[in-house]
């Protein structure tokens, strides 16, 4: 039996999570869960699986749940990076949202966890971080749980970097694939999250309308499989039915499907290598009629070319990229900027971005984050 810790226990990974672990009881138990501030949702989670460890990152609704619970309840960030240490913990389940996760996956990695990992912000920002912690604890290791990802450590299955062509991550495109440019001035959060796909939270909803989510994924994965970004493409495939692909160089493209269900790739990094028994929906090939594939529009989704720039230039411009996206996507989730002031923005904070060289360290990721966010503020009060 695996001791199983859940940080974003009420997402939409975390619920897909938990019914993954529901449905293989006998080989996992959910033994500790946080979430932000959703009391009723995890005190539910926590009677219903017997939860022994339970953290919520806003001080007042820890408090609150303490009281309803009658149970010690963990809070803030000391509480997140408590249950990754946790000594009974065997797998750290990230699907926190934001760059709030990047702490907690750095203290799991620490203790030697085996990080199943839907927090791509980790990666974005904190990359090189991200390995040399991984050299320093052997024992520690990360299976991704984002469905492109997933695709993509499938497809290899261990195969040596200098095997591969090239990578290429799938997306759906979003609500505004076939929207001419001159119309994102008149887009709201309603038209933005209205995915046509994917059922998700609101920052990835909106994040993947401005195609940043993507760019984001594209920096993840360069980390996760030490593949140049010179060697990582994206494609847009509306029918979400290939997950991703991976070009080898002797010509073969290995690809890897399945229905657009979160518990599929969840359920593939819990589990590897083996492959266990899942109630999920089975693709039909001759049901789906035609699968199409086209390049992405860098023009009208100014965010991901941004995101492949923040990536070339590496040391502490994914960080701000990624701070100021937040932000941003935040604001305008309020109402108080137009979604093409997204991109905008976040052009701006990378422009005065400065070079690091040399070796990248978690205090100058965490500075940076912070100075971007300060950054971005202002630019949306000025």
């Amino acid at each position: 039996m695996k001791n199983v810790v859940l940080l974003g226990s009420t997402g939409s990974i975390g619920t897909s999570s938990v019914d993954v672990i529901l449905q293989h009881s006998d080989i996992f138990k959910l033994y500790a869960v946080a979430a932000n501030c959703s009391v009723a949702k995890v005190a539910e989670i926590v009677r219903k699986f017997k939860v022994e460890r339970v953290c919520m990152f806003n001080g007042a609704a820890a408090k609150e749940l303490e009281k309803e619970l009658g149970m010690k309840v963990l809070a803030g960030m000391e509480g997140l990076c408590e249950l990754a240490a946790d000594p009974k913990a065997d797998i750290i389940i990230n699907a926190l949202m934001g760059a709030v996760g990047c702490l907690p996956t750095i203290t799991a990695i620490e203790h030697g966890k085996h990080v199943a990992l839907a927090n791509k912000e980790t990666m974005v920002m904190a990359g090189p971080v991200i390995w040399d912690k991984l050299a320093e604890n052997p024992k520690s290791f990360i299976t991704p749980i984002d469905s492109e990802h997933s695709a993509i450590f499938q497809c290899l299955s261990g195969r040596p970097e200098k095997e591969v062509e090239f990578l290429e991550i799938t997306a759906s495109g979003g609500p505004f694939r076939e929207w001419p440019i001159e119309k994102f001035e008149q887009i709201t959060v309603a038209d933005a999250l209205n995915h046509p796909v994917w059922t998700m939270g609101k920052k990835i909803t909106i994040d993947s309308a401005s195609m940043m989510n993507k760019g984001l994924e594209v920096l993840e994965a360069h980390f996760l499989f030490h593949i140049p970004y010179e060697q990582i493409k994206v494609v847009v495939h509306p029918q979400s039915m290939v997950h991703s692909l991976v070009q080898f160089r002797d010509g073969s493209l290995m690809a890897q499907l399945g229905a657009p269900d979160m518990r599929i790739p969840i359920q593939v990094a819990l589990t590897w290598p083996d492959r266990l028994p899942l109630e999920t929906k089975r693709l039909d090939l001759p049901t789906l009629a035609k699968l199409t594939f086209f390049e992405p529009d860098l023009g009208k989704f100014r965010c991901l070319a941004l995101a492949f720039e923040a990536g070339r230039r590496g040391g502490i411009v994914p960080a701000m990229m990624n701070a100021a996206n937040e932000v941003l996507v935040d604001s305008f989730l309020k109402g108080d900027l137009k979604f093409t002031d997204i991109p905008k923005h976040v052009e701006t904070i990378m422009a005065g971005a400065p070079t690091v060289t040399g070796h990248l360290t978690l205090d100058q990721v965490l500075e940076a984050d912070a100075e971007a966010r300060r950054l971005t503020e202002a630019l949306i009060r000025a």
